[in-house]
């Protein structure tokens, strides 16, 4: 049975140190909620650690479950085989109900076999869709699925550091991904496409008693697919659900781009479901296989659309693959040659050049060729 450690904030501080131990400094936020400082420093601490442990590739457990498409309340911890050595709080700061802490922490990540988790892949995220537009109505909440893929990006970047963002202008359906459109798409460099469509802002019973403002339930729904541009096939799907109080004879609730919406009950309660989106996409990207297409062959030499924004450094080896599509069905693909090993000579931030001592073993490689990426350290 796989055990969790559960991170109390400050007891953390009683783990030992390693000898070479790997230091990560992470900023973390809360709300203070009805005066309560130690909660919100609990929670911020919390939320400091998670980034932290995300960025030093430990296997964290702390997303929200998602039970029968429901959000569950948040449970932290991080698998037994890694490790919190150490935390030491730097500072702590507040701003009106907000406090931000900064945490410096000792993180032993577990020793995993993933070829793929060193480097960033290319996401693009499309705009959240609003289907629910008739439930819309109530607070005018028209413009919630351009700010609620603000507000995703935002958490990708945090929760998700596995994943390189690029954020669409319009959204996409799944069933708009069709090849050869989505070929096309990889061939740019990108190489997983996030969608996701909102269809429930119901309002349900009455909660309040009869002398306060009239509050019902208000729910929310939100349909996640993430789809692999290059396997013409999706990786992962599913309704999230949740729910907050709504005061029912508010017309105009505050914009849903304002810090004011964001801190209504039922805009965190959005908020802590797009964190779990997040965390989602980091678990099912983290394992997988960073892949490009060859833009250019020249002098021994191939140039690919990776850098160092993809967390490619000089020295890495890249296993090559000549790969032909099936000229009916897409998703079956046939390998022509065997994989050639090439050594990274120089990059910059958005490209790649690299090379083989054997000059005859790229010669059968042409433009448009697919290169799967990973650490020399792996083999």
């Amino acid at each position: 049975m796989n055990k969790f450690l559960i991170l109390n904030a400050v007891s953390c501080l009683l783990f030992s140190v390693a000898a070479n131990a790997d230091w990560y400094e992470a900023t973390g936020q809360a709300l203070i909620k009805q005066g309560d400082m130690a909660q919100a420093r609990q929670m911020a601490v919390d939320d400091a650690v998670k980034r932290a442990a995300l960025v030093a590739g430990a296997n964290i457990n702390s997303r929200q479950q998602v039970i029968n498409g429901v959000l569950q309340p948040e449970h932290l911890g991080i698998s037994s085989n890694s490790e919190i050595k150490q935390l030491h709080l730097m500072s702590e700061s507040q701003s009106a109900d907000m406090l931000t802490v900064t945490i410096r922490v000792d993180i032993e990540p577990e020793v995993t076999q993933c070829q793929g988790s060193a480097y960033r892949k290319p996401v693009l995220l499309s705009q959240i869709q609003l289907q629910a537009r008739q439930d819309a109505i109530y607070g005018q909440l028209f413009e919630l699925g351009t700010d609620a893929t603000t507000q995703l990006e935002r958490h990708l970047r945090d929760y998700s550091p596995t994943a390189l963002v690029s954020t669409m202008q319009q959204s996409v359906t799944p069933e708009q991904l069709v090849y050869p459109d989505t070929d096309r798409l990889f061939s740019r460099g990108n190489q997983y496409m996030l969608m996701a469509t909102i269809n429930d802002l119901s309002l349900g019973e009455t909660t309040s008693s009869f002398w306060q403002a009239e509050e019902k339930q208000r729910f929310f729904a939100l349909n996640v697919s993430l789809y692999d541009l290059f396997e013409q096939a999706m990786v992962y799907q599913q309704e999230y659900r949740t729910s907050a109080n709504w005061i029912y004879n508010n017309k105009s609730a505050p914009l849903t781009h304002s810090m004011a919406f964001w801190q209504l009950p039922y805009g965190q309660k959005i908020d802590q479901l797009l964190k779990a989106v997040a965390e989602e996409v980091q678990l099912q990207l983290q394992c997988k296989p960073l892949l490009s297409s060859i833009k250019q062959v020249e002098n021994n030499q191939i140039r690919l659309e990776l850098g160092k924004m993809h967390g490619i450094q000089a020295g890495d080896e890249l296993v090559l693959f000549q790969l032909q599509r099936h000229p009916i069905s897409a998703g079956v693909k046939r390998v022509l040659q065997d994989p050639v090993i090439l050594t990274v000579t120089d990059l910059t931030d958005k490209h790649t050049w690299a090379t083989t001592n054997n000059a005859k073993l790229i010669q059968h490689i042409q433009q448009g060729d697919v290169v799967s990426v990973r650490k020399k350290t792996s083999y």
